[in-house]
């Protein structure tokens, strides 16, 4: 086996592995438990990219972008993503999350036919996971334990789609997205005056799937200045699962014994926010870009979460399933402001930097510590290697600060700090001239895309 073979299998392994990995977490997007984490280039240049859709991930921010990726392109992404969130309060004491590290992986292919459909139109499929959630505090915290200590929407969409050039300028793009959520739900404390002398734990799992679509359009308006659009749909994922009480102490009977659990039926629905995005990036040489993209995220939708339980004949075990039946909401639309900028500082390496800052949705009366979203800012750096015609190495690290939260509501009371940061590799393979050699047309160079919409490549 050559040196060139072996490389290739270990690199189409690496993508196929992070590629059905399951997915979790939550790091960018307009706030709340959106996970806008895509590839590295994409955070790298601050998330700015949906003007700049120059690579496979292009079909998670912008899909008119694929139309501009000649041949058959290959992408596979790792996002390993940390969050800490500190409590202070001086009645109950300060206490911190358990701290977790979430890989969160993507996956992407483009195939652009060239001359076959006249440089016109383009495949794709994505793999990736735009909302997720996964934190974890004591079970004992008391600003915790009633409203989840340990919480996950563990989630990834499949995404097949199509664009095409309308005009040498102007190209167009999009397509189904399937949402499938393996599991949705926490684990909290339940009051021990429900039954018996403390407290119990309910445990909630469940799992759904339904359809939503995305849409974006690139205009690349002179050879310096592109505008981008994305939108993608809101979408109602219905879950049903099991509710599971555990460590009941109702030790009297004939409501059970100190040992007394049981399990039933639960399903609900989770509402995910329509989202659009403006973007502008202006190009001053082959060699520089800079980008500003605008998003907003219709989270109003996300006013509550009901729990429909099966009922069960013990009526304290009823009553214990009536603690979580309702979870009020009432959460606002989401914005961000994302900047960022490359360079390529020779014919192989390229730098990135970026920032964004989104304002939260969630207001003081509705937050609790299970989503510990306030307004943040963060600070991203990243580079791109070529490492030869065939193979691209990008990376990507960023901090993200999020501004204290002084709340006091009936659910939590106390200062409530969160920080996460992230790293990220992506691994590129493409073959730009496949379908000229494979048509006999070796002498042909691959065409070039009107204006270069590579300049951080």
């Amino acid at each position: 086996m050559t040196n060139r073979t072996l490389r290739t299998g270990m690199v189409v392994a690496f993508i196929a592995l992070i590629a059905l990995s399951p997915s979790t977490g939550f790091a960018v997007g307009s706030g709340g438990f959106e996970n806008a984490s895509f590839s590295a280039k994409q955070l790298g240049t601050g998330a700015a990219v949906t003007a700049t859709p120059d690579e496979p991930a292009a079909i998670s921010y912008n899909p008119a972008g694929i139309a501009d990726l000649p041949g058959v392109q290959f992408q596979g992404d790792a996002n390993f993503i940390s969050m800490l969130t500190f409590k202070e309060n001086n009645d109950t004491g300060n206490s911190r999350s358990t701290g977790t590290l979430n890989l969160v992986p993507t996956g992407y292919v483009t195939i652009n036919p060239g001359k076959i459909f006249n440089d016109k139109l383009a495949l794709g499929f994505g793999m990736d996971s735009p909302f997720g959630l996964k934190d974890k505090y004591r079970s004992n915290d008391p600003s915790a334990k009633y409203t989840g200590y340990s919480n996950y929407l563990k989630m990834y969409t499949l995404k097949p789609t199509m664009a095409y050039k309308i005009t040498d300028n102007i190209s167009v793009g999009g397509g189904p997205m399937w949402y499938r959520i393996d599991d949705f739900g926490g684990v909290q404390a339940y009051p021990s005056s429900l039954a018996g002398p403390t407290d119990g734990q309910v445990r909630l799992n469940s799992s759904g799937n339904h359809w939503g679509w995305q849409l974006g359009t690139l205009i690349k308006l002179t050879e310096k200045h592109r505008f981008g659009y994305y939108f993608r749909s809101p979408v109602v994922v219905k879950t049903s699962g099991l509710g599971k009480v555990e460590n009941s102490t109702a030790g009297f009977p004939p409501f059970g014994s100190p040992s007394h659990a049981f399990e039933t039926g639960i399903h609900t629905k989770l509402s995910l926010p329509m989202n659009m995005t403006w973007a502008y990036a202006y190009q001053p040489t082959p060699k520089t870009h800079y980008e500003a993209d605008f998003t907003w995220s219709h989270w109003a939708t996300h006013e509550r979460i009901t729990w429909v339980v099966d009922p069960v004949a013990n009526p304290v075990d009823n009553a214990v399933m009536d603690q979580i039946r309702d979870a009020q909401k009432d959460w606002r639309d989401g914005f961000g402001l994302q900047l960022g900028a490359s360079h390529k500082l020779t014919k192989k390496l390229t730098l990135r930097g970026g920032s964004w800052f989104y304002w939260t949705p969630i207001p003081n009366k509705s937050f609790i510590p299970a989503v510990p979203d306030s307004n943040h800012l963060a600070v991203s750096i990243g580079a791109g290697y070529d490492i030869n015609k065939y193979l691209t190495a990008d990376l990507c690290y960023y901090n993200a600060f999020y501004f204290t939260r002084n709340v006091s509501n009936n659910f939590v009371k106390g200062s409530y700090t969160t920080y996460s940061q992230a790293f990220t590799v992506s691994v590129t393979m493409h073959w730009d001239d496949l379908f000229p050699r494979a048509l006999g047309n070796k002498e042909n160079k691959v065409e070039t895309p009107s204006i270069d919409m590579k300049p951080v490549a």
